[in-house]
């Protein structure tokens, strides 16, 4: 009976919202984590449809099957997660740009058996210590990376790197020492057709990290950073709404609860009862427990039938609380939640 309800006409405009904002830079839709729990192929085609032209897959596994699912090579993806011992030639035989942060890895690179040279964007760390070659090995691997396009085996295309976000101190110098591993690079011969930096927050707030590309994708399905911080203040729209019904009424002495279908095998926090609400015929329930398959709720003397249509979280049209709430109550990130909703849960798509 769970079941999350992907509102494509909203993802459609949130992706137009971001467009404009981080305009004139391009936008990356980031599709990682099978969209974050909204199913990568339908996002890649509604940000296809929208004229994106990037796409942000994460992983080899999740680039090839868009490929193989018809997502074209007019389309440019970006995969940066590899195993140590990445097989690299299927990615970029399926024109799939990878980002680098090691010698070892452009040595991989070098030596996979292709027929086209690989499209690499060069990773430096500017901080936040998630992968990418320190300043003091930058000269090196963009040296390394210069002398395997001469020989024909890749093509230095970009720099990126991911900054934490942190505060805008911490922004500022990541931004500052960016600059500067593009002026190293530039400085030894590399020929930059790209530069990319910043998320969802950074691209939407600064104006300065945008450079040529922003990776955008919490804020394309409607999840705000929190803090305070939800949807509306920043103009997106919640894309999935999760819903079920109830299963039957029970009592506890002078108190009625509603149980229903889903639980935490379903993605609804463990930790859930007491902290968030889901809606019944309008009405917010306090939620009182999670076991593997199943929610319960206080019916707060609300009359509350076996049928019922539950929602857990949405876009509030019903009466529920959204996804930051839920974050925030929890202390958690929207993303966190959403993803954690397995495959098995059936996603239902609309349309106006």
């Amino acid at each position: 009976m769970i079941e999350a309800t992907i509102d494509l006409d909203a993802l459609t405009r949130n992706i137009r919202r971001v467009v404009e904002r981080i305009s004139p830079a391009a936008l990356m839709a980031v599709v990682k984590a099978d969209a974050y729990g909204h199913g990568a192929l339908p996002v890649a085609q509604t940000a296809v449809a929208e004229g994106v032209t990037w796409l942000g897959v994460l992983d080899a596994q999740t680039g090839l099957q868009l490929r193989q699912e018809g997502i074209s090579r007019d389309v440019r993806m970006f995969a940066w997660l590899f195993s140590p011992e990445e097989e690299y030639a299927s990615l970029i035989d399926a024109d799939i740009d990878l980002g680098i942060s090691h010698l070892h890895q452009l040595e991989r690179v070098a030596t996979a058996r292709v027929s086209r040279s690989a499209r690499l964007h060069l990773k430096i760390d500017t901080g936040l210590h998630r992968n990418g070659s320190t300043p003091e090995h930058w000269p090196a691997l963009v040296t390394r990376a210069l002398e395997l396009q001469a020989a024909g085996h890749v093509e230095v295309y970009g720099v990126w790197t991911h900054i934490g976000e942190a505060s805008e101190t911490e922004d500022s110098l990541a931004i500052a020492r960016f600059d500067t591993a593009i002026r190293v690079a530039e400085a030894l011969g590399a020929d930059i057709r790209v530069r990319h930096l910043a998320a969802s927050a950074a691209g939407y707030a600064r104006a300065d990290a945008r450079f040529d590309l922003v990776r955008t994708g919490a804020f394309l399905y409607g999840i705000a950073p929190g803090d305070a911080v939800g949807p509306a203040e920043i103009g997106i729209e919640p894309v999935m709404t999760l819903t079920s019904r109830v299963t039957r009424v029970t009592t506890d002495g002078p108190r009625m609860r509603a149980v229903i279908a889903g639980g935490w095998l379903d993605g609804i926090p463990a930790n859930a009862g007491g902290l968030v609400n889901v809606a019944i015929a309008g009405r917010r329930h306090s939620v009182t427990s999670v076991t593997a398959t199943e929610t319960e709720c206080d019916t707060q003397g609300n009359p509350v039938q076996v049928g019922d249509v539950v929602t857990f979280f949405g876009s509030g049209v019903s009466g529920e609380e959204d996804l930051q709430q839920w974050a925030d109550a929890l202390g958690t990130i929207g993303e966190e939640i959403v993803v954690r909703i397995p495959r098995l849960v059936p996603r239902r798509y609309t349309r106006s």
